[in-house]
């Protein structure tokens, strides 16, 4: 899924490519009224899918598009994240969609709720406080499932706000507890990836058996 910035008020500003026949295509959005109110505050798009379902964050609302009969629906009218927050990396493990907000916390919400309630993953506050490398201080760029537990990759900033050329990246199990009610992570690792360069790019990742 792709889009483009030729004309902002464009109903069909979204695009997608066909794998199969190796193409995009115009895809209509969820409404151009209120995506053009998103792009005058430019606001960011996060677009995920979870169960064969288009998910996507815009600003302050969610939507959700099912492919079988091409029809969007708005999920929530205000997100239930944290109070002037948003989301940078979000992705699904089993039945949980696991999300990172700008403000570095680590929050979860169960897959098949549409209206779903986003919960803060408990025992993950030294990742996110830790002074030189924490998720507060870091930009994420990818969360991803890895084998069943959450992988996350960050970009940390210094006091300064120079970009430290290091990417870190932490393991975490994860634990349903309270009969569902919470979610609890426990960090298996932590480690850094150095790059001999100047200067580098993160945009996504994948994860890979070997």
């Amino acid at each position: 899924m792709g889009g483009c910035d030729i004309d902002a008020y464009y109903a069909n500003w979204i695009e997608v490519f066909d794998v199969k026949t190796q193409s995009w295509a115009a895809f209509p959005g969820p409404g151009v009224d209120e995506l053009c109110n998103h792009f005058r505050k430019r606001r960011c798009y996060n677009v995920n899918v979870f169960e064969g379902r288009i998910y996507l964050l815009a600003g302050d609302k969610e939507y959700t598009y099912e492919p079988k009969d091409g029809t969007w629906k708005l999920v929530k009218e205000i997100s239930s994240f944290l109070s002037d927050d948003s989301v940078e990396a979000w992705c699904e493990i089993g039945k949980v969609i696991c999300c990172r907000t700008r403000s570095g916390y680590l929050m979860w919400s169960a897959s098949e709720n549409e209206g779903r309630v986003w919960r803060e993953i408990k025992g993950l506050k030294k990742l996110r406080r830790h002074p030189t490398r924490g998720l507060k201080i870091g930009y994420v760029f990818a969360l991803l499932d890895c084998g069943g537990k959450l992988l996350v990759m960050w970009d940390p900033y210094c006091i300064s706000g120079i970009r430290s050329k290091k990417i870190w990246y932490a393991k975490i199990s994860l634990e349903s507890r309270c009969n569902g009610r919470e979610v609890w992570g426990k960090v298996e690792c932590v480690d850094v990836l150095t790059f001999p360069v100047e200067s580098y790019e993160g945009l996504d990742c994948l994860t890979a058996s070997v």
